[in-house]
């Protein structure tokens, strides 16, 4: 699991809280790492652990009020944005499934503010203490 976002941007740290509080519950075959607004840099890491999927959390635009959450295919992601990052999601995943073979993921959350500051949300808040309880029971806490 790679948490992307900035901590200084208000409800873009969704995807960095969830990846904290999945890493602090120590969940048996489960590796998460921090790509903060660069996560092509943790590419090396990913290859290394050969996972057999990846799922990339972050806030993203997708449309939907504020604290919604989306779970998309690699191949969906074209209708997700976010501005924080200096490469794409899109492009990463491509190159992680033509190196491993692995499937990709995307959790999206949708931010009410991506302003300054270090903060979530209300809204998101809740999505990303709801989503850790989903993640940690799905991935066998």
């Amino acid at each position: 699991m790679v948490g992307v976002g900035s901590a200084l941007r208000s409800d873009d740290a969704a995807g960095l809280r969830i990846a904290e509080a999945l890493h602090k519950l120590a969940l048996p075959n489960v590796s998460v790492l921090f790509g903060d607004t660069a996560p092509e840099n943790i590419t090396g890491e990913i290859r290394r652990a050969r996972p057999s999927h990846v799922l990339f959390v972050d806030a993203a635009d997708f449309g939907e009020p504020p604290g919604s959450v989306c779970l998309l295919d690699a191949a969906e992601v074209g209708g997700m944005s976010s501005s924080t990052h200096t490469l794409p999601l899109s492009v990463i995943a491509d190159y992680l499934v033509r190196e491993l073979n692995c499937r990709i993921l995307f959790l999206g959350v949708q931010p009410k503010s991506v302003a300054f500051g270090e903060v979530l949300s209300e809204e998101v808040a809740s999505a990303v203490t709801e989503t850790v309880k989903v993640l940690a029971r799905g991935l066998g806490a």
